[in-house]
């Protein structure tokens, strides 16, 4: 079961590098056409979306690199191997974002004080050309997503980009009707607005992983009831939770077992593991206690007589 496990989880990244790779490509091609459209057509709002495609590559590029330095196994000091590689990789690629949404902004507001002609027919073309590419990436990186912060801001990353290009696109086909030169740059400050909406909630979660956070989708609650409902189990206390990468949670804590002799504790190890297991933590280290310890940020009082505490790892 182990070796099965292992080879479903390297085909998954396997098909997650493969799916990158082919988002890099569209979303090379895509800002190339729209950046000499833009140039060509005047228009702002189709130059804005072409720099948030450039950084769109960039944030891609990122996270590949990312994503093939957190399938290595662990090596040297990095006793955790580098699966926060990709944490990093989703912070990296909302910073990106963030400075495209300035360099939109800051033109946006120029232009709207400056209104210019725009080449509707032009823009409304490459815009639909923007449209497919980032639909087909979008709909790529969707498959990938789930449960994995690094492909999940760039899912989001391309979904933002579709939005943006069927909007780009509306307003090539408005100015082809009518001269409403200032909604070129009125729309390329709305996408500011929406391109920073989704991207706060990567930096937050990239920032909780880093930070040690407890996993937000782990009821630490019912994580203790499930582990001092285990037979011989007195209380849990110093219970710690976080994420090594965007799935893997590891969990350490002290366990009051009374007096027992050690492989009594190794038997109810296995126990807490299986029930931990059963709530999404794959890695659980235990140290089991007699009575509770002394220390005042376990909520207990010093124990009457000092005893050697059994390690289960």
């Amino acid at each position: 079961m182990a070796g099965h496990s292992h080879h479903h989880h390297h085909h998954g990244r396997d098909a997650i590098g493969r799916i990158l790779l082919w988002t890099m490509l569209f979303n090379l091609v895509i800002p190339i056409c729209q950046l000499a459209g833009g140039w060509l057509a005047g228009s702002t709002a189709l130059m804005s979306d072409a720099v948030h495609n450039i950084s769109d590559f960039t944030g891609l590029a990122v996270a590949f690199a990312a994503h093939r330095m957190a399938g290595r196994p662990p090596s040297g000091g990095y006793t955790y191997g580098f699966r926060r590689a990709e944490i990093m990789a989703a912070g990296v690629n909302a910073a990106l974002l963030v400075g495209a949404c300035v360099f939109i902004g800051l033109e946006a507001g120029h232009r709207l004080l400056d209104p210019r002609p725009v080449a509707g027919a032009l823009v409304a073309v490459l815009a639909g050309v923007g449209v497919v590419g980032n639909g087909v990436s979008a709909w790529l990186l969707h498959r990938g997503s789930r449960g994995d912060l690094n492909m999940r801001g760039a899912y989001l990353h391309m979904m933002t980009d579709l939005l943006v290009s069927v909007a780009v696109l509306a307003n090539g086909l408005v100015l082809m009707a009518r001269p409403w030169y200032w909604l070129d740059p009125l729309l390329s400050a709305l996408i500011v607005v929406l391109v920073l909406r989704g991207v706060w909630d990567v930096l937050r979660r990239a920032a909780r992983i880093l930070m040690e956070g407890a996993p937000e989708d782990l009821d630490l609650d019912r994580v203790r009831q499930a582990m001092e409902a285990v037979d011989g189990v007195s209380g849990v206390h110093h219970l710690h939770a976080w994420n090594l990468g965007s799935q893997d949670v590891s969990l350490t804590c002290h366990v009051v077992v009374g007096f027992r002799p050690l492989a009594e504790t190794a038997s109810m190890a296995a126990e807490l593991r299986r029930r931990l297991g059963e709530l999404g933590v794959g890695h659980a280290t235990f140290e089991f206690e007699a009575e509770p310890c002394g220390d005042p940020a376990c909520g207990h009082g010093r124990a009457s007589q000092p005893e050697p505490d059994n390690h289960a790892e």
